[in-house]
């Protein structure tokens, strides 16, 4: 009996022993599982995916400033950046909290309310001296840098040539043969490059000088592309790697220039109404022909017998084109009383000095040598308009020995000028691109890298 007393209670401990690691498997599991919930949800992976998706989500290079621009806002005009981080893929750092972008490059942009995209290091500080992030790099504007070994190294083939002279013989006004044997087209290797100054969050370089290729243009057809060549020549020619080239423009020149000497809104002209730049006056009949491109500049008016009103211009800005225009025939074809056009007077003209600029080295950088005074023609890739008592004068800005100025190429009454002038390329360095302290003079220039 005893030992079958014994015997029971041994059973009893194992069972007791059993049903203890069953219960505590099914506890350990429980635990496991709430623990798994918690760090799925709120804990550490969970912050792991918020860093994820609200500071480190990347976007497109190419894409930033479309996507930005166009697709982020919301109807209320904030930005949304939830979406600004859904839309766009590989490249660049958002920071949803302060829409805060971060290139790969470092360089640091803002997706402003409106869309718009801001660069926040890069900047001209009062004596002209290019900062980043508000400290002196030890690079200021007028400085060289050695952008004509990029130059050198980028390949134009006759191909890009051979389009440059098809698209100026079929739309300068100017033949073909012009170039070939007179001023052929051709980058210059050994043309040097200074800073001119710091736009839409990228550095810009200036040639130092005008190029030795010409454009030719005439007529209403020189007027009408002049804008899309002459960038053209100065894009095919003078990009490379390291930034994108235009030609210098006409808002260049007013954006450095210190208006409280002289402001060019003043410039008077008594035929117009007001008298000065602005100013509006209209031509009827025989003194009423106009370019193509006149019917869709900002700020001037066409009118004839199948419309009942004047039509206000609101596609182009003076340098602006977004497409080569060919016009076969002067326009209107047979004018009457009733076919009439009304201009707005977009031409200013000045012989500069230094006190003219917001800095004294833009005397030197657009006029030459160190009074000012020593380039001769070049054309600014910017249109304007100009009234005269009889006729309106369709121009092209250019510069030269110390003036700004302009350059007729045709008139209302039906005829027309035969300029040809060289060209001022200006370069946008690409975002990332860096440029390493040197003394910033011609024998020692700044090196990009």
């Amino acid at each position: 009996m005893k030992e079958e007393r014994e015997m029971r209670k041994k059973i009893d401990a194992k069972g007791i022993t059993l049903i203890a690691l069953i219960i505590t498997i099914i506890v350990m599991l429980i635990l496991i599982s709430i623990t798994v919930r918690i760090t799925l949800n709120g804990g550490i992976i969970s912050k792991t995916k918020i860093a994820s998706s609200e500071t480190q989500k990347t976007i497109d290079r190419d894409e930033l400033q479309e996507k930005a621009i166009i697709e982020v806002n919301r109807g209320d005009g904030e930005v949304d950046l939830g979406r600004l981080e859904k839309e766009l893929s590989e490249g660049w750092k958002v920071n949803k909290e302060s829409g805060e972008c971060v290139s790969p490059h470092g360089n640091t942009f803002l997706v402003e309310n409106d869309g718009t995209v801001e660069d926040v290091k890069w900047g001209i500080g009062d004596n002209g001296e290019i900062t980043y992030e508000g400290k002196d790099t030890g690079i200021k504007v007028g400085d060289y840098v050695d952008y004509e070994k990029y130059v050198a190294a980028s390949s134009v083939g006759d191909t890009e040539i051979s389009k440059l002279y098809e698209d100026l013989e079929q739309y300068s006004g100017y033949g073909k043969s012009t170039y070939e044997t007179e001023y052929p087209i051709e980058k210059e290797k050994t043309l040097k490059w200074r800073v001119l100054d710091v736009k839409d969050g990228q550095i810009r370089l200036i040639s130092d000088g005008p190029t030795t290729a010409k454009v030719y243009l005439t007529g209403y057809n020189g007027y009408n592309n002049a804008v899309y060549l002459i960038d053209e020549v100065c894009s095919t020619l003078y990009t490379t790697e390291k930034g994108t080239a235009k030609n210098l423009k006409i808002e260049d020149i007013q954006e450095k220039m210190n208006l409280k000497v002289w402001d060019y809104h003043d410039d008077e002209n008594s035929v117009v109404d007001p008298p000065k730049y602005g100013g509006t006056k209209e031509y009827t009949g025989t003194v009423s022909y106009y370019p193509a491109i006149f019917a869709k500049e900002k700020k001037q008016y066409i009118w004839n017998q199948e419309k009942e009103a004047y039509e206000e211009g609101k596609e182009l800005d003076v340098s602006e084109q977004t497409e080569l225009i060919k016009q076969d025939e002067k326009i209107p074809a047979d004018p009457t009383e009733e076919d009439k056009i009304k201009i707005t007077q977009t031409c200013w003209s000045k012989n500069m000095t230094a006190e003219n600029w917001t800095k004294e080295i833009y005397q030197n950088i657009f006029l030459g040598g160190e009074d000012g005074v020593n380039y001769d023609c070049y054309w600014l890739s910017s249109r304007c308009v100009y009234a005269d008592s009889f006729d309106a004068f369709f121009y092209v800005r250019y510069i030269w020995k110390g003036q700004v100025s302009f350059m007729e190429l045709y008139e209302s009454r039906n005829s027309g000028w035969f300029p040809s002038f060289w060209l001022r390329p200006v370069v946008s360095l690409n975002r990332g691109v860096q440029i390493t302290e040197n003394e910033g003079t011609l024998e020692s220039p700044h090196n990009l890298i």
